[in-house]
């Protein structure tokens, strides 16, 4: 009869075995090996120690292809692989340490996918710096300067936020699981589909490039209320900016911008996408906007901050095209054109008052 001490050994055998098979089919970038499945059938036990190892591998789908997930498994299986070098050694007097090691390696590759599926990704861009990030279902976001976007995936839903700056979403086509952008008390609901959103002061502007998007409030988040606030065809008639209610949801269709402005009720209008992307190529287009809001954008490019220190300044309105991160070429056009001057500050800010 087998002491239970005996019964022990062969469990944390077992799962050291399971532990070493896991490290070597990962190394070797394989599903199995016949080896492994004469090891697999031998006995009941070696199925449920792969069990144990392999249940938390599989538990959170795509994300285990991530290449932040695949470092810390690799970090994980390096316990393991100790473990599972010395099994193939077979020193008996080993057996009670590799047992814990394999146990440790299990319960670490275990814990680090919890905490990596809990967490999640963001990616930031630093002032002048643009990027184009690949998420792991093959949707893109193009953050622009000073960015920030906060990623959450799971099997029922694709969660983001945009908490600064501005970013553009193609979405990778997903009917099942919805493609969400959390933005300025709003919720973008996208399936595959393209489109812009930029913070810039107190202001959202949510502009759709292609396909189809529904904004919901986050008191609404339901979609019962739904309904069409201006169509492509009203936009046509040159019929203008149509006003929303502040709980009302929205659904746009390509070219359609959703103005969100503290202190004024969110309004639908036409929006030019090649202008409102330009940001992409290094330009700024703007067609006669308040000077305020044209000093914003210029700031996200530049480590010298253009001040308006004068009320009547900033009542202006102004428009152009200037590179980014170019503030001496907008300053001397600024001046040319407005009355405006500009003083630069011993730290190398510049304010800007009205003359």
């Amino acid at each position: 009869m087998r002491t239970e001490s005996a019964v022990e050994a062969a469990g944390s055998r077992r799962l050291v075995e399971a532990a070493a098979w896991r490290t070597r089919l990962t190394e070797e970038g394989v599903d199995g090996s016949a080896e492994f499945e004469v090891w697999l059938a031998a006995h009941e036990d070696n199925r449920r120690a792969w069990f144990q190892v392999q249940e938390p591998w599989d538990l959170f789908g795509e994300q285990a292809h991530s290449p932040e997930l695949i470092e810390l498994r690799r970090a994980a299986l390096g316990r393991a692989r100790d473990a599972g070098r010395h099994r193939w050694l077979g020193s008996s007097g080993a057996w009670p340490k590799l047992a814990t090691a394999a146990a440790l390696a299990v319960v670490v590759i275990g814990g680090l996918l919890t905490w990596h599926a809990g967490r999640p990704d963001v990616y930031r861009t630093q002032i002048g710096e643009r990027r184009v990030v690949t998420l792991i279902d093959g949707s893109k976001i193009a953050l622009d300067s000073q960015t920030e976007v906060r990623v959450s995936y799971s099997p029922e839903a694709r969660d983001l936020s945009l908490l600064r700056g501005q970013a553009r979403f193609d979405v990778a086509k997903d009917v099942e699981r919805p493609f969400s952008v959390y933005a300025a008390g709003r919720k973008v609901v996208a399936t595959g589909t393209a489109f812009n959103v930029d913070l810039i002061g107190s202001e959202a502007l949510i502009t759709l490039i292609e396909g189809r998007v529904v904004i919901f409030t986050e008191a609404d988040e339901s979609g019962a209320s739904a309904r069409r606030v201006i169509s492509k065809e009203t936009a046509a008639t040159g019929e203008g900016p149509r006003s929303v209610r502040g709980d009302q949801t929205v659904e746009l269709t390509a070219g359609e911008q959703l103005v969100i402005a503290s202190g004024a009720a969110p309004n639908v209008t036409t929006a030019n996408v090649e202008q409102t992307t330009a940001w992409q190529n290094g330009r700024l287009v703007f067609e006669n906007e308040p000077l305020t809001s044209v000093i914003e954008r210029m700031n996200r490019y530049s480590t010298r901050a253009l001040r308006i220190v004068d009320p009547r300044a900033a009542k202006l309105r102004m428009s152009g095209v200037f590179n980014t991160g170019d503030i001496e070429s907008f300053v001397a056009t600024m001046t040319a054109y407005l009355p405006v001057q500009a003083e630069t500050l011993p730290g190398g800010d510049i304010q800007l008052r009205h003359r």
